[in-house]
This record gives structure tokens, C-alpha cells and sequence, in this order.
């Protein structure tokens, strides 16, 4: 899966979740105490997955950072070998 597509599966699985807890609370017979309890309890099972999925992304780019900054080390290297083999072969 596609670093694109596991963030958008992340977003509509968030999203997901909240809408459906909202209805469920909505067609729920309960106490105006419960239902309270219950939309806190929501809540706080929304804002950990926030929090996990945050987490989640936050290593996906730090770990595209790394790769970059190896990358641009192996292009460094390249271009310094391309200019002294030019440089060896100009003289």
C-alpha cells in the first residue's frame, strides 16, 4: 500500500469512526448522563486512533527524510567521483 493511500485509508477510517459513533449516540436509548458518558468515551477512543495515526505519519515522514538524506549523500558522491574522474581525464 502506497504511503498516499494508507494516509487517506487513515483520514476516512477516523472519519468513519466519528460519524458512526455520532449516529449510533443519536438513535441510542439513554440517559442524557449516559449518553454524555458515552460521547466522552467516544471522544476519547477518537483522540488516541488521532493520536496513533499521527504517530504513524509522523514516522512515514520522518523515515521519507532518511531516505531522501541518503539518497542525496549517493548523489554527492557521484557528482564528486564524475567531477575528479573529468578532472583526471581533462589533464
Amino acid at each position: 500500500m502506497s504511503e498516499h493511500k494508507a494516509e487517506t485509508f487513515l483520514a476516512g477510517f477516523l472519519l468513519g469512526g466519528i460519524i458512526g459513533a455520532g449516529v449510533a449516540l443519536l438513535f441510542a436509548p439513554a440517559s442524557g448522563v449516559e449518553t454524555r458518558e458515552q460521547i466522552q468515551k467516544q471522544v476519547n477512543r477518537v483522540l488516541e486512533e488521532g493520536k496513533e495515526g499521527s504517530e504513524y505519519v509522523k514516522k512515514l515522514v520522518q523515515d521519507e527524510i532518511e531516505n531522501i538524506k541518503g539518497k542525496t549523500g549517493a548523489v554527492k558522491d557521484a557528482v564528486e567521483k564524475g567531477v575528479a574522474e573529468f578532472k583526471k581525464n581533462k589533464a
